[in-house]
This record gives C-alpha cells, sequence and structure tokens, in this order.
C-alpha cells in the first residue's frame, strides 16, 4: 500500500498536477463504469495522460514549422493576394493560441475532474478538429493545378505533421484520425483537379502513403499503446488494492472495538451473575440461620422469588444481547398499535404486581421494520420504566419533523447526568440503575441495527424519557 501511495503522490510528468491516491480513486470508480470507446478519444488515467502531453510539443513545433515554410514559399511564388496571406497566417497563429489554451485547461483538471465531465474529455478533440479545418482550407487555398513550390511544401509539410501526430495516437486513436484524414481528404481532392499528376499515380501515391501509416500504428504505435493501456491497469490495480487494503483495515477497527465491547460486557455480566448468584445463598441460608427465631416464610420466599426473577431477567438481557448483536433485519410493515396492545397485554401482571399504571397512547402510524427487534427494543424500554418508575409509564408514537418518534415516559428517580454516556452503541452505562446498563446496550445495538437514532433525557426525581427515533424512510 506504501508503493501505491508514493507511486500516486509522485509528480506525474511536465505540466501535469499532482495526482493523489484519492483522486485516482475516484477516477478509478468512474473510469469502470464508463463506456470502453471512451479509451479511444481519451483516457484519463495518470500514464496515457503523461504520454499525451509529452507529445504535444512535437506536434505544435510541427505545427509552427510547417505554417513558416509554407508562408515562406508561397510569399516566392506570389500564388495569393497579400491581404489573404496575412489573414491565413493570422488564423495560423490564432489556431495554434487556441489549441494550446484547450490543452491547457484540460490538463490543468485533476484526473477524476476529467473523467466525469464528457465536455472536458472531448476538448482535445475539439483542437485538433481546429487544426484539421486549418490545414484543409490551407490546401484548398494554396494548392493549384500547376506544380510549384508551395504545392511540394505542402506535401513534405503534411507528411511530417502526420508522423508527428503518430505520437499522439496510442494515446487517443480518434485524435489521430480526426487530424490526419481531413487534411489528407483535402489534399487530395485538389490534386486531383492539378494537371500534372494522373488519377492513378495519385491513387498509388496515398496508397503507399496510407500503408507506411497503417504499418507503423499497428507495428510501432500499437506496442506503444498496449504498454499504456497495461500501466494504466496497474496503476488501477494499485488503487484498487489501496482500497481493499483501507477497507480490511477499517473492518479489522470494527472488530477490535466490537471485540472490547463484548469483553467489557462480559466482565461486568459475570460480576453481576456473581452477585446475584451470592445473594441468592444468603437468601436460601437466612432462615437456617436464625438461631431458632420464628421465621416469617412468606417474607423470605417472597425475597426469594423476587431475586430469582432478578436473577432471570438479567440472563434473559444476556441471551438477548448475544442473540441480536449481530442479527440482520428482516423487514416489513408493522402497525404500532398493534406494538402497543401487545405491551400492554404482556406488562399487565407485572405492571400490577408493582402498582404501575401503564399507559399508551393510541396511533395510527405504520412503520417498515424488523418486528422481533423493535418489539425487544420497546420491551426492554418499557420493562426498566416499570421497574423503576414510582407511578406511571407512558408508551407514545409521534410523528415530528417528518420522523416517528417512539417515546418510553417513566416517573422514577432519574439519572445523573454524568450517568448519561450513551453516545454510542459501544459505551456501556454505570450500573447506577440495576440492569439498566445491559438493557439499555441491547436496545442500542438493536436500534443501530434498524438505523435508528436513540436519545435519553432523565431529570433526578422526575423520571426519564428515552426516545427512540425512526427515520422517514422508513414510515408508510
Amino acid at each position: 500500500m506504501n508503493t501505491a501511495a508514493q507511486q500516486a503522490q509522485a509528480p506525474s510528468g511536465a505540466g501535469l498536477p499532482i495526482c493523489s491516491p484519492e483522486e485516482l480513486l475516484r477516477t478509478t470508480r468512474v473510469t469502470r463504469q464508463e463506456d470502453p470507446r471512451w479509451r479511444w478519444v481519451l483516457p484519463v488515467t495518470r500514464r496515457t495522460r503523461e504520454f499525451f502531453l509529452e507529445q504535444m510539443p512535437a506536434l505544435i513545433t510541427a505545427y509552427g514549422i510547417g505554417v513558416a515554410l509554407i508562408f515562406v514559399a508561397a510569399t516566392m511564388d506570389r500564388l495569393v493576394p497579400v491581404w489573404l496571406m496575412i489573414a491565413w497566417l493570422l488564423e495560423s497563429l490564432a489556431s495554434i493560441v487556441a489549441r494550446i489554451l484547450i490543452v491547457n485547461r484540460v490538463f490543468a483538471a485533476s484526473t477524476d475532474e476529467v473523467a466525469s465531465r464528457p465536455s472536458l474529455r472531448l476538448l482535445p478533440l475539439m483542437a485538433i478538429l481546429l487544426a484539421a479545418i486549418h490545414w484543409s482550407w490551407t490546401a484548398t487555398l494554396f494548392i493549384g493545378p500547376d506544380l510549384n513550390l508551395t504545392t511540394v511544401v505542402i506535401l513534405l509539410t503534411y507528411v511530417m505533421l502526420s508522423v508527428a501526430c503518430l505520437g499522439i495516437a496510442p494515446a487517443s486513436p480518434v485524435i489521430f484520425a480526426a487530424y490526419v484524414i481531413p487534411m489528407w481528404l483535402a489534399t487530395g481532392w485538389m490534386l486531383l483537379s492539378s494537371n500534372w499528376a494522373s488519377t492513378s499515380v495519385l491513387i498509388v501515391l496515398f496508397a503507399a502513403f496510407g500503408g507506411v501509416m497503417w504499418s507503423g500504428f499497428y507495428i510501432v504505435i500499437g506496442g506503444v499503446r498496449r504498454y499504456l493501456i497495461r500501466s494504466d491497469e496497474v496503476d488501477l490495480l494499485m488503487v484498487h488494492l489501496r482500497d481493499r487494503n483501507a477497507e480490511v483495515e477499517r473492518l479489522r477497527n470494527a472488530a477490535a472495538a466490537d471485540l472490547e465491547t463484548r469483553s467489557a460486557v462480559f466482565a461486568s455480566a459475570s460480576h453481576d451473575l456473581r452477585q446475584r448468584i451470592h445473594a441468592l445463598k444468603l437468601l436460601a441460608h437466612s432462615p437456617a440461620a436464625s438461631s431458632g427465631a420464628v421465621v416469617d416464610w412468606p417474607k423470605a420466599i417472597r425475597r426469594l422469588s423476587s431475586a430469582i426473577e432478578d436473577l432471570e431477567g438479567f440472563v434473559t438481557d444476556v441471551l438477548q444481547f448475544v442473540r441480536f448483536d449481530s442479527a440482520t433485519p428482516e423487514r416489513r410493515e408493522v402497525q404500532l398499535q398493534d406494538v402497543f396492545q401487545k405491551l400492554e397485554v404482556g406488562f399487565e401482571e407485572l405492571a400490577n404486581s408493582r402498582r404501575v399504571q401503564l399507559r399508551t397512547r393510541t396511533t395510527h402510524l405504520a412503520v417498515r421494520t424488523d418486528p422481533v427487534m423493535l418489539a425487544r427494543v420497546v420491551d426492554n424500554l418499557v420493562s426498566n420504566a416499570i421497574k423503576f418508575t414510582r407511578g406511571g409509564v407512558l408508551v407514545s408514537a409521534r410523528r415530528r419533523n417528518g420522523d416517528v418518534h417512539l417515546e418510553v415516559w417513566d416517573q422514577g428517580p432519574g439519572m445523573p447526568a454524568d450517568d448519561l454516556c450513551v453516545q454510542s452503541p459501544a459505551t456501556i452505562p454505570p450500573p447506577t440503575r440495576d440492569g439498566f446498563g445491559l438493557g439499555l446496550l441491547i436496545v442500542r445495538r438493536l436500534a443501530d441495527a434498524l438505523g435508528y437514532q436513540v436519545d435519553i433525557h432523565s431529570t433526578q426525581g422526575r423520571g426519564t424519557r428515552v426516545r427512540v427515533s425512526i427515520p422517514a424512510s422508513d414510515i408508510f
């Protein structure tokens, strides 16, 4: 991964901006989804851009030499008026300046910007078309019916330009074709109307020249193109490897954090379990240790039953944590009123035994969720609320800002602000309220799996409100 980063951060050739690994990664994602035919226009990967930019000075130099030679020859032959010669020269200069500006604009942009914007990728093709138009006009302007110095210079210049343009053919065959074909078509048309060359001679000459260009492209240029494609693929693979390494590192950190959370949970659970078992032993042996005193058996049995009930609830919480920690939600439409009705039936006996008034507000809201996970979330919140309230418990659901707020209110002693350290699913609240920490951790884990947010507001001496926010995307 370090090798890939060093390679990506190294300067990318003269005139090109430094390409960061993140930029290469974004470019990779774009180029993998694009039409393969873009490779024939202008690939945007690092090595191809370097090669294209390295060949541009040779093409520009050949252009300048050709313009100068043709101007001198045409001036000597006096084929066209002076004003037309000056207009042609000014157009030549404007054309080369425009092409340089276009190329600088494209290669000053980042690779991912060029990859994601087709208009930028087509700009070099537009620049080449300007040159092709210029040379086509030059052929129609200066090639006449008779063989002269200007015609010879034009033909030699076009051969020089074609050879120079072969340099960019490996990077962009389309740009090469757009430069050479219009130029020679216009030249061929003007030569066919001349007096010094027959049609058969021109056909032989053009066929020979085309064969030389064709063989040069497939023998030499084809090999360079394959090298460029392989080099680009290596760059993309290195970036892909870096991406996968980063993903592995992220998963490793997540696994380490999860293992740390599990270790903390089960360390706390084992301590709490030993405490409860020790309390059961004391309650079981207390009548035997009464030294003949009268034992209040109903009271002792109630205390023992309460301890057993507490142990059962604790073991249930631990088993729920193990069962739902890595569960995948199976979502379907759930009417919240059905959940509330099951709550009233399921907790009726417990609420009556503790003289707690459990109330639910009627709702017509429906959500798309895992019914088992949602029921477990609400059950844990209501169970804790009933356990610690000194009056009533209220369960409600209402729309707020597009979301559904599922809330459980109690009138218990509340929690200090220092104990509300539940901002992440991996945080375990201090056991200031017996059993509340593990139950709330289960709620947070299930809510995290469902994509819900859990918010707790508690005031000491007045009670606690726990809110589960269901996003608007899960509301029917």
